[in-house]
């Protein structure tokens, strides 16, 4: 590109009168130095920029041969063209000053209130403004690459990772059961707990990674409502009765039948809202509940732990959530299980609430919508 002192200008006009014009008032300048390339017509233009190097064009809105500036805009590439492009008119309107600016002009010149200091101005204006766009479209590339590499670094990992530590939980219960004596039954039970725990966190990390990047995808199929519930309230019954909770079901009967949806994510949804409920609850009693409504799936998780703040209560609803301060935290700070929640529940057009208060307990729930399955229907024929 030229330097800031000189500027190269490509002037896409076809009168010669109003070339002269815009000429003599540039000239008339001492600094910066404006250099004008004429082009009577859009293919001239095109050669032209074969040619050169410019810092900016000025672009006739319409010319004698029924060319349109605007789609030469266009065709340039609008605001993130290699150079800034000003629409010059005669005509004066409001609706022309709006096209040009949408079109990806960044300014506009009325011909006929035309002076030095204005087209100077306007031809900084937009140069400055394509700089600073450039940079900014360059910085947000540059993220989206970091934020790309960093999701296939997390992606290995959790991969990397899940296998050892199912192995791991696996040597648990072989342990468990041949243990010799009660303490060291009740290590191994420990060990298996906090494996199992690390393989939930990697799970949901490599869940988080495909959300966040756009790429998970419902996997629909058939499955009892009930049985998923039972199942996964039975995985967190060990966890319950070692801090003395009681961890208990209320499904009504239009819970015990078929539909289709993605049931191991509308598991994941319920595992980590049970895994809150049960992390953040010392004794007292859990309940989960469970009914259908209108083909949707209700579920409330009710605990008596130690509650949430009414700012942190807003803040999840708002889904701005971000690391607590030290003590009451969500999933070790990272709010990663509610945030893995709010986006599962959005990805199978479901809805989260939340209701606590510190000292109190907690109610979340959820609702997700389901499709009747045909067999529920043959079976009460």
């Amino acid at each position: 590109m030229t330097s800031a002192n000189n500027r190269r200008i490509l002037v896409l006009e076809d009168d010669e009168q109003d070339f002269r014009i815009l000429e003599r008032h540039l000239e008339s300048l001492r600094l910066p130095s404006y250099s004008l390339v004429r082009a009577e017509s859009v293919e001239a233009a095109r050669l032209a920029i074969a040619d050169n190097e410019f810092d900016a064009a000025l672009v006739d809105y319409r010319l004698s041969n029924g060319e349109s500036g605007i789609d030469f805009i266009r065709e340039l590439g609008g605001r993130e063209a290699a150079f800034p492009s000003i629409i010059m008119t005669g005509l004066e309107s409001s609706a022309l000053d709006a096209e040009a600016l949408l079109t990806g002009a960044y300014d506009y010149v009325d011909k006929l209130a035309i002076t030095r200091d204005l087209v100077d101005r306007s031809i900084r204006f937009a140069i400055k403004s394509h700089e600073y766009e450039k940079r900014l479209r360059d910085a947000v590339a540059e993220a989206k690459e970091q934020a790309s590499i960093n999701s296939n670094i997390l992606s290995i990992v959790s991969h990397e990772m899940r296998s050892p530590i199912s192995s791991i939980v696996g040597y648990c219960d072989f342990l468990i059961k041949q243990a010799s004596s009660d303490t060291t039954q009740d290590a191994a039970k420990k060990m298996k707990a906090a494996s199992v725990h690390l393989e939930d966190f990697l799970r949901n990390l490599s869940e988080f990674v495909r959300l966040d990047s756009g790429a998970a995808k419902l996997s629909k199929s058939m499955f009892s409502t009930l049985e998923m519930l039972e199942e996964t309230i039975a995985f967190f019954q060990p966890y319950a009765q070692h801090k003395g909770i009681a961890l208990c079901l209320h499904a009504d009967d239009s819970v015990d039948a078929n539909f289709v949806g993605d049931r191991l994510r509308i598991r994941q949804v319920l595992i980590n809202l049970l895994k809150n409920a049960v992390t953040y609850s010392d004794g007292g009693r859990i309940s989960v509940s469970a009914t259908i409504k209108e083909n949707r799936l209700c579920v409330s998780v009710n605990d008596q732990g130690v509650g949430i703040s009414d700012d942190r209560v807003a803040a999840i609803l708002a889904e701005d959530i971000k690391p607590q301060a030290p003590g009451i935290t969500l999933d070790g700070g990272l709010g990663l299980g509610l945030s893995i929640v709010r986006r599962l529940l959005l990805l199978m057009k479901g809805r989260f609430s939340l209701e606590s208060a510190e000292g109190f307990g907690t109610t979340a729930g959820f609702e997700v919508p389901l499709e009747r399955c045909a067999l529920n229907n043959s079976n009460a024929a």
